[in-house]
């Protein structure tokens, strides 16, 4: 590998990003910005909206020469292309952000340099199946896409609900969401979502007749509007997908939840318990009841609700930035170059 690195200075501090990035959800922006606030020159690319991707690709190879490529996901592109970056001169790193594994992965990440995972259990998984280099680094919080400027907890007297949820319910893969929010409404709290609309399904009637769609605020949120729904409610109940993920994993709503000045309520995991301190800067449950019990107390506490939602804030934006989690991704690869 070490008889790649030939390049001048300016293109080691060159990256080519190829991933999904023209959707607001794409967590691929948020990488890009955090490379460069670390100083590297980043060449874009989104291989989901253009038809001649791997041409493409080659040709910025070509004009650019970056030392790395960094690929977020991939799932269109070949090994062989890979093999082709490598030959060039390039260090690849692919980065993994699913929690589902699929057949195309194992063969795919073979074929690079580095493979970072959010997933911790997929570390065995990979190299288990002949997977080199590969490391457990989680997501993070990019604080200038969301209008954050420092610490700014929710403090405004009207609000949109007392409970928020944000992100898509139902069949197949967000029924307990769906489970957490009927819940709350027997309970008599005062609970909204936003989100995609609850799919019309024969699957998804008892979500229906739980008022499931009844508690939907009419749109998606991202970005400032996002942060708005969370500083203008009291409580954010967090509940990742169905699929399960064993070891340590957090959702990138965490980051943003808190990132924004939110009170994070959410369902215990090892990844919860690793990053944050539960009780100081995010609470957690481990049933519905145990939910609806805590709900009640931090509605009835609003000065320790709104201490550990400043404190999750600050831990968020000292710690778990995108700026620090691409300064690890390129630390560790550098360690080994």
């Amino acid at each position: 590998m070490h008889t790649r690195i030939n390049k001048d200075n300016t293109q080691k501090k060159t990256v080519l990003f190829c991933g999904p990035i023209e959707n607001p959800i794409n967590s691929g922006r948020y990488m890009i910005a955090g490379m460069k606030q670390l100083g590297y020159t980043v060449v874009e690319y989104d291989y989901r909206t253009n038809k001649k991707y791997e041409k493409d690709l080659l040709t910025l190879v070509e004009k650019n020469k970056p030392l790395y490529i960094l690929i977020l996901k991939g799932e269109k592109l070949s090994p062989a292309l890979i093999e082709h970056f490598k030959a060039s001169g390039c260090i690849t790193i692919l980065c993994f952000t699913m929690s589902q594994i699929e057949d195309w992965m194992v063969p795919f990440a073979k074929a690079h340099d580095f493979v970072i995972t959010n997933v911790e259990s997929h570390l065995d998984y990979f190299s288990q199946r002949g997977v080199k280099n590969i490391k457990w680094i989680h997501q993070g919080f990019s604080p200038e896409f969301f209008g954050i400027d420092g610490t700014q907890i929710c403090n405004n007297e009207k609000h949109y609900a007392d409970i928020a949820m944000i992100g898509s319910m139902g069949n197949p893969i967000y029924r307990k969401r769906c489970e957490l929010l009927m819940k709350l409404r027997r309970n008599n709290f005062d609970i909204k979502w936003w989100g995609p609309h609850l799919s019309r399904q024969l699957k998804n009637i008892r979500y229906f007749l739980g008022g499931v769609n009844r508690a939907w605020m009419g749109k998606e949120v991202y970005m400032k509007d996002f942060t708005d729904v969370v500083q203008h409610t009291k409580i954010f109940i967090g509940q990742d997908s169905d699929i399960p993920c064993q070891g340590k994993y957090l959702s990138n709503r965490s980051f943003a939840v808190m990132g924004c000045g939110g009170f994070y309520l959410c369902r215990r995991t090892p990844g919860v318990e690793f990053a944050y301190r539960v009780g100081k800067e995010i609470d957690v449950f481990d049933t519905s009841d145990e939910m609806v019990d805590k709900v009640l107390y931090y509605l009835r506490n609003e000065d320790k609700r709104k201490r550990i939602a400043l404190a999750g804030q600050k831990k968020v934006l000292s710690h778990h930035s995108y700026k620090k989690q691409m300064g690890k991704i390129f630390n560790w690869v550098n360690e080994h170059l």
